[in-house]
């Protein structure tokens, strides 16, 4: 007999849902996440154990488990069918939502890394004076990315706001000289 007149996967759902709820508005909930041991070649920043993904694979089983139950499947299979059922659906949908947050919201990022091989040629300008022996810093504006500031060194001194091209980089900084 179930409590106050609802199943027992309705009660799954009504919590799982609440904690989808709860991740919505406060985001990740005091740094719980099910994604520490999980190791994947490609960094996505998006692990299948992460807090939405569980809410929602908790929350739709809930709901198909009470869907299945309410359909029936008789009193013989019941026990068995009906949470094999909700867990192959809520996989499904769990799945599907990782699917789609990977694709909506991780790989529409903007890429931050810069490669400072491909920035030969372009030209910049000084914002932080450079003296030989002594780095400085430039803006470089791409068409990928925007305005990029970078740490430059030269063989001579160059100063602020004067215009130079990229040589070539050096460690994490690129070679300039005054155009």
């Amino acid at each position: 007999m179930a409590l106050l007149g609802l199943s027992p996967y309705t009660w799954i759902m009504i919590a799982f849902f609440i904690l989808l709820v709860l991740v919505l508005v406060l985001g990740d909930i005091g740094g719980i996440d099910f994604d520490h041991d999980i190791d994947t070649d490609v960094d996505t920043g998006l692990s299948p154990m992460s807090l939405p993904i569980v809410a929602v694979f908790g929350a739709s089983f809930g709901g198909y488990g009470t869907l299945l139950e309410t359909v029936g499947f008789g009193p013989v299979l019941s026990p068995v069918l009906v949470p094999v059922l909700a867990m192959v659906f809520a996989l499904l949908t769990a799945g599907g939502m990782y699917v789609v947050m990977l694709n909506v919201f991780v790989k529409t990022q903007a890429e931050t890394r810069v490669d400072l091989e491909s920035l030969k040629g372009f030209r910049g300008q000084v914002l932080v004076p450079i003296r030989p022996g002594q780095p400085g810093q430039i803006v470089v504006v791409t068409e990928a990315r925007g305005r990029t500031l970078l740490q430059a060194i030269a063989d001579e001194a160059i100063g602020t706001d004067e215009h130079v091209v990229v040589d070539s980089a050096v460690g994490n900084s690129v070679k300039v000289h005054k155009v």
